[in-house]
């Protein structure tokens, strides 16, 4: 036997790429309550961007697009109540970014800690998806039979054709974006 190390086996390699694996995670986790939350709370009387933006997202993204205008702006003021104060929350996972960008660059990394970071990271961003998803569940729950069939058609309908992206679909038309 010699003292090289086979280097599938070789201490240190695929945990880079696991961490950056991780961190992508997380910001997709951060997108997606970003779009939710942002969508739900913004309406364009032109178009509503709201719905367009969450149907694209597979979170809560198409069952909060599939409501009605009124409905999604009562399920973003609860949102908000429940969830507390949007800059706060935005400076605290600014402050956790930014712990872990300098984790990452120094020069003696620290797994364990970095680790932690992560997990408190995901444990703010599980909080707010356990309010959404009470929330939306809960605002499904008040709806009628009648109310409940026609979001369910609603919701069908924006999994099979989602809509176009703002930018898609303009004053110009669709398919007559700058550029082509």
């Amino acid at each position: 036997m010699t003292d090289e190390q086979n280097p599938s086996t070789a201490p240190g390699k695929g945990v880079h790429w696991s961490r950056i694996v991780l961190v992508l995670s997380l910001a997709l986790n951060v997108a997606i309550l970003g779009i939710v939350g942002g969508a739900v709370l913004r309406w364009n009387a032109g178009m509503d961007r709201a719905r367009t933006l969450q149907a694209r997202d597979f979170g809560f993204g198409p069952f909060v697009g599939a409501l009605e205008t009124e409905d999604r702006r009562a399920l973003g003021r609860e949102f908000a109540r429940s969830a507390g104060d949007p800059r706060a929350a935005r400076a605290k996972v600014g402050a956790m970014f930014g712990a872990m960008i300098t984790a990452l660059k120094a020069d003696d990394f620290d797994a364990a800690g970095f680790e932690t970071l992560l997990s408190e990271q995901q444990k703010e961003f599980a909080r707010g998806q356990q309010i959404g998803a009470r929330l939306v569940a809960q605002q499904i729950a008040e709806m009628s039979a009648q109310e409940r069939q026609a979001y369910a058609e609603r919701l069908e309908e924006m999994l099979r054709n989602p809509p176009h992206r703002p930018h898609e679909q303009g004053a110009r038309g669709p398919g007559n974006s700058p550029g082509r």
